[in-house]
């Protein structure tokens, strides 16, 4: 009996759409996922639901709202869907997610892998950069994410990262802001990157990947550097992870094998059509 009824329950989830709290790019992906709910016979409410939908864990302007509904869900144990713009290629793919975004979500990406994937995405790896700059960069991220929940303010956390490297090397270091979350530091002599918007584009800045080492906690640009073949430190919460080196080894930083962890990443991120089939909503609902 109990079994029947854990069937019958996972054959009929409710999802609501918290539409409301999703930035201005969000309509077309939630149309999507709404599509792939009912596509796989599940059900889309306004309340009481089973599971919740959010935009992004940026806390931040309109999906402010959706922190209280994620911390709500995850304190009376109900899993919470996550629909972010992706890494790998952005406005293109959309990072889909069980929990949160980073290695401690769940994306259902270590198993019925299909190898050709990242040629279908059309993701190639760059040949590990043996000509870089000299320098390090310190790559910050938005401090109002759930991926910085518990952590020291991002200034703090720099000027920390720089005491730690000034153990192993002197390179010389620049700290690149997160576009929508400048920061300050009280020694004036810290070199700053300011990103700069991409013309004619939603929301792409410029950037350069080639340093020497790019350190990054766990957002977006240690992903970028290392699919682009430059080494990477990174926190283990990270989705570049597996292919990090670590700061003892900042002088001479190497990339882990890439291959699996490619594979791996390109199950993380699904294109409008995929998600309108169900296709990541199938694969993440075996983990709920």
């Amino acid at each position: 009996m109990l079994l029947n009824t854990l069937i019958f329950i996972l054959d009929n989830m409710r999802f609501r759409l918290y539409r409301e709290n999703g930035a201005q790019n969000s309509v077309l992906i939630f149309d999507a996922f709404e599509q792939g709910v009912k596509a796989l016979g599940h059900e889309v409410v306004n309340d009481n639901e089973d599971i919740p939908v959010i935009w992004s864990v940026l806390w931040s302007s309109k999906m402010e709202r959706n922190k209280n509904i994620y911390h709500q869900a995850r304190k009376n144990n109900k899993p919470v869907i996550i629909i972010e713009v992706g890494n790998l290629k952005r406005n293109i793919t959309w990072r889909v997610s069980l929990n949160h975004i980073n290695s401690l979500g769940e994306f259902a990406n270590f198993e019925n892998l299909d190898i050709n994937r990242p040629t279908k995405l059309g993701i190639t790896l760059s040949p590990e950069q043996n000509i870089r700059k000299p320098e390090i960069l310190i790559a910050t991220q938005h401090q109002k994410s759930l991926q910085w929940e518990g952590m020291i303010p991002m200034a703090g956390w720099v000027e920390n990262k720089i005491k730690e490297i000034r153990k192993h090397t002197d390179r010389k270091i620049i700290v690149r802001h997160h576009p929508r979350s400048p920061l300050s530091f009280h020694d004036r002599s810290i070199i700053t990157e300011v990103p700069k918007k991409i013309p004619n584009s939603y929301d792409d800045f410029d950037i350069d990947y080639n340093y020497h080492c790019v350190i990054n906690h766990n957002s977006g640009p240690a992903v970028q550097a290392a699919i682009q073949g430059v080494p990477v430190i990174c926190d283990q919460s990270s989705l570049a992870y597996p292919v990090s080196d670590f700061m003892s080894n900042i002088e001479d930083p190497r990339l882990r094998n890439r291959d699996t962890w490619i594979l791996n990443l390109c199950h993380t991120e699904w294109t409008i059509d995929e998600i309108r089939q169900g296709l990541p909503l199938s694969r993440l609902l075996t983990k709920v």
